[in-house]
């Protein structure tokens, strides 16, 4: 009975904290590339979900958008620590419960949910056709609040298709649609002004299958290193270094192929002066990815401080390559 209670109680809690967020707004950037979705975001409301799960004892938001009446994507590191899941659209009172899986891909962060509600799926465009320089808009949750962030690509990688914008984007964001000027989803945000191509949603979508609870699925080693990665990046913006090492090792160890999680120990590495070990994770993230510009040239960075000019340069160099505007 007391656990019934405890569950009710935090039922209850979600759908409060749900319901009472920040009063939804759109805030546009300043930036001159701006075109996008503004007659829409009415149409998107039914759309975009708000996704509230756990990280440690507190209360963890992130976004997602129906791909199915009964579906939403979303990422799978808002939602990999253990506990249970809820998502609300924009303008309506009903908070449903997330009742499973039914399909879910750990290398590109991607898990579709199947819950207890029915909203407007958003149309998938074909990501291998962005360019450069075409506009487009990410819409979400950043800290709560219903946002349509706007920018331009600035880039598509060659090892993963990851398209890289310059949205301005805030934690929360991650999970939402990335948007081309028809209204398409061409990506799924995921941090970094990154998104997740389209088409890799597309393939996803293709297997899904029967559903599987959420807390079976929460068990699963490879999505317990996602709430590892995720506690050890928290903890490291907290300034607990110690404690964050310990859970981006922790990632590592339950999925040795986990490459975003060596890129964050990488940096945490660097901020700690630990330039080395700094050099060895950028290594076996090139190692596993080898189109990321920013990779390249962090790792220059950290070989620049110990004196490795030549080798610093020849970083700086690739990332050049890859991406004119890294660094800047």
């Amino acid at each position: 009975m007391k656990q019934n209670n405890k569950f009710l109680f935090i039922f209850l809690a979600l759908g409060f904290l749900l319901s009472c967020a920040q009063t939804p707004q759109q805030l546009v950037s300043e930036k001159p590339e701006v075109l996008i979705v503004d007659g829409m975001s009415e149409k998107l409301k039914g759309s975009i979900v708000r996704v509230v799960g756990w990280l440690g004892t507190k209360i963890h938001i992130g976004s997602g958008f129906f791909v199915a009446r009964g579906k939403i994507v979303t990422n799978i590191h808002v939602v990999a620590h253990p506990g249970p899941i809820f998502v609300k659209l924009v303008d309506q009172e009903a908070v449903w419960a997330v009742e499973g899986v039914t399909a879910y891909d750990a290398k590109n962060d991607l898990v579709v949910l199947k819950i207890a509600g029915e909203g407007t799926p958003l149309s998938l465009g074909d990501s291998d056709a962005v360019k450069p320089g075409e506009s487009i808009s990410v819409v979400g949750f950043p800290e709560g609040t219903y946002t349509v962030m706007t920018g331009s690509v600035r880039n598509t990688r060659n090892s993963d298709k990851r398209i890289q914008t310059t949205a301005d984007t805030l934690s929360g964001s991650s999970g939402g649609p990335l948007l081309n000027s028809n209204g398409q989803v061409i990506g799924i945000h995921v941090g970094r002004d990154e998104a997740i191509p389209s088409n890799a949603l597309k393939a996803l979508l293709s297997q899904s299958t029967q559903v599987e609870p959420i807390e079976q699925w929460h068990k699963r080693q490879l999505i317990r290193a996602y709430a590892y990665f995720i506690l050890g990046k928290t903890k490291f913006a907290a300034k607990d270094y110690d404690n964050a090492m310990i859970d981006l090792d922790k990632a590592i160890q339950m999925n040795p192929e986990f490459i975003y999680a060596y890129y964050a120990r990488g940096i945490a590495k660097s901020t700690l002066r630990d330039y080395n070990g700094a050099i060895a994770d950028y290594d076996k993230y090139v190692e596993l990815n080898s189109g990321d510009a920013d990779a390249y040239y962090r790792r220059g960075e950290a070989k620049k401080v110990l004196g490795q000019h030549d080798a610093a340069q020849a970083d700086f160099q690739k990332a050049k390559e890859l991406d004119p505007n890294v660094g800047q």
